[in-house]
């Protein structure tokens, strides 16, 4: 009997180790923009590997690009009682009412991409998003220059910009990509129109491109500051109707496809490459310290970078370049909530 009784103590205490092995530090939830998009992929799966290097146990929401899918999922973590919550947010604005229901729960919440207006958050961690642009439009200023000087192609080359105006992301590359422009030879581009995106997807490019391209026989080029995806329907429009030769697209992100599309010297001619990786590795370090209790940077950008031909690779280590100083482009001390885009 006794024999018996020992055996059950010691098997109690070792399901007691293995519970608490599974539970390890805690659960960090990953609200996410989209899963439908390889950049959040990549900077989500960047994240999950940071924290559970540290010890916890992640769970990642699919916010499937839409506001209701988003806070639903957010309040879902709240009832979970998680550590902590990295959110990659489908809005700017309209989330911060969630926002605020986090961290009335007593939940750090870190944002990454972008941040939301008017919240309470506790860091955010985005591209230098002002500067993907500028980088596209500096890039183009260069590329016409050349294209005038070789050819018998001449100013004003004829340029129509798609905008996702509910993410401030999209709206700060836009405003950088207007501002390399406006720096570059007078007269050279013009930039003839700005339409309001209604998705980010690639059959929304193709779509819009279409629209685009019937409407503006005269067109030289497009810019899609919002995403890649977006460009690269874009591109399959331009592709379907022959004009490769005629008009180039361009983008923000530098996934994948986006560069491979460049280096097979499609129409798609540069991406202001931002590094997924590193803002989710960042983001990640900045939530962990919180949950330590130690004080963060409350507004980080990471560095951006054009990638056009020649080619440019495009895979890095994240904690490679947070170690070597060339991730973070800048940091401004911020009181949140804030109402205003930070510069």
């Amino acid at each position: 009997m006794k024999k018996i009784s020992l055996f059950l103590v010691v098997l109690v205490l070792l399901c007691a180790f293995s519970v608490n092995g599974l539970a390890q530090k805690g659960t960090i939830a990953i609200a996410g923009w989209g899963q439908n998009n390889p950049f959040f992929v990549l900077l989500h799966d960047t994240a999950k590997g940071v924290f559970e290097d540290a010890g916890y146990e992640v769970i990642i929401s699919d916010g499937e690009t839409k506001v209701d899918k988003q806070s639903a999922d957010i309040d879902n973590f709240i009832a979970m009682g998680v550590d902590g919550m990295l959110l990659t947010p489908t809005d700017s604005f309209a989330l911060a009412s969630a926002v605020t229901r986090v961290r009335d729960a007593g939940i750090p919440v870190v944002t990454g991409d972008m941040t939301v207006f008017n919240a309470p958050v506790n860091a955010t961690v985005e591209s230098d998003n002002y500067y993907a642009g500028y980088v596209v439009g500096d890039w183009m200023n260069k590329y016409y220059t050349q294209l005038e000087k070789n050819t018998d192609q001449e100013r004003p080359f004829n340029i129509i910009c798609g905008l996702f105006s509910q993410a401030n992301s999209c709206r700060d590359r836009q405003e950088g990509f207007e501002q390399a422009i406006s720096e570059g030879p007078e007269g050279l581009i013009e930039i003839i129109g700005t339409q309001e995106q209604k998705g980010v997807a690639v059959d929304e490019g193709y779509q819009f491109a279409q629209n685009i391209l019937t409407a503006n026989e005269d067109l030289d080029g497009m810019f899609f500051g919002c995403n890649d995806n977006f460009a690269l329907g874009a591109l399959k429009a331009i592709q379907e109707a022959g004009k490769e030769d005629e008009v180039i697209v361009t983008g923000v992100d530098g996934q994948v496809e986006a560069v491979n599309a460049i280096n097979a010297g499609t129409a798609f001619k540069c991406t202001g490459a931002q590094h997924p990786q590193v803002i989710g590795y960042v983001a990640a370090l900045r939530l962990l310290d919180i949950l330590e209790g130690k004080e963060v940077p409350t507004y980080t950008k990471i560095v951006c970078t054009p990638t056009h031909l020649p080619f440019q690779p495009f895979s890095i280590d994240p904690a490679e370049m947070v170690e070597a100083g060339r991730a973070i482009s800048r940091t401004i001390d911020v009181e949140f909530p804030i109402s205003e885009p930070v510069k």
